[in-house]
């Protein structure tokens, strides 16, 4: 599996639904709003041929947080497209979002 093609889908994805990246190509964050949780950190792990993705569990403010364990672990196209869901969901139905 060619972990840079997962990694670009889930980037391009992130960027059409209003998510910041930040970090590299291996690993790299993507976030709206850490405080209410809806943040990712990405890791392609070519030593165990996967993407893990870890989320952001939140504190008193939206910097005291920190990315847990990993929660996703992406190992086909399959999985990061179901990622992506994830991401599209969570942008969707965010607490503190505009209203419509």
């Amino acid at each position: 599996m060619n972990l840079n093609n997962l990694v670009k889908l889930i980037k391009h994805v992130a960027f059409e639904q209003g998510y910041t990246v930040t970090g590299g190509d291996v690993k790299f964050q993507v976030f709206i709003d850490k405080y209410n949780a809806v943040a990712f950190e990405v890791w392609a792990n070519s030593s165990s041929g996967y993407v893990q993705v870890h989320q952001w569990e939140g504190g008193d403010s939206a910097d005291s947080g920190k990315y847990g364990r990993g929660v996703y672990s992406l190992r086909n196209y399959s999985d990061a497209v179901q990622f992506c869901n994830i991401m599209i969901a969570s942008a969707s139905i965010r607490a503190r979002r505009p209203s419509a």
